[in-house]
């Protein structure tokens, strides 16, 4: 006990991960409330860190994040999402700026779902809307056909098995 009064008492003190751990659980808070410092310790601060924010679902996300970030790549876009049908209603000429970025040398990549397979069934099921999960999928696959085959830009469907 009296190693514990030496931690809370001294902020230069600062116990082993484990035992940080059951001095929280014994007093009934977070290790965080006790030691804030470690977990500002932890996380990845600065121009080079590689988590800028995180959203707990994609319809969270503003569309000017996706505006930005599509515009602003230079090299490589790749997109996996499910259906990713999204891009072509949020982002204004989202086909012509996939022109631009592969005449410009950006590599584009897609991967969608496979809109016959069994996990894309299932989901349709769980979300039961009238824009099913298939046909967001047939949408994309439809708006790059139209694009015409293009150097640099690649669309597969991955098999994903239930």
């Amino acid at each position: 006990m009296k190693q514990v009064e030496r931690w809370l008492s001294d902020a230069e003190l600062t116990p082993h991960a484990r035992n940080r751990e059951d001095a929280a659980r014994a007093l009934g808070v977070d290790e965080e409330m006790l030691w804030p410092q470690v977990v500002k310790d932890r996380i990845k601060t600065g121009s080079d860190r590689e988590i800028i924010h995180s959203y707990p679902y994609r319809s969270a996300c503003p569309s000017t994040v996706w505006s930005g970030l599509s515009q602003s790549a230079e090299s490589d876009i790749f997109l996996a999402g499910y259906t990713n049908y999204f891009f072509w209603t949020q982002l204004p000429n989202f086909s012509g700026l996939l022109r631009e970025k592969v005449a410009a040398g950006c590599r584009v990549r897609f991967l969608l779902g496979d809109p016959e397979g069994e996990v894309t069934r299932q989901r349709e099921v769980i979300e039961d809307v009238a824009l099913s999960v298939s046909t967001r999928i047939r949408m994309a696959l439809g708006e790059l056909s139209k694009l015409g085959p293009l150097d640099g830009l690649v669309a597969r469907r991955c098999l994903v098995v239930a």
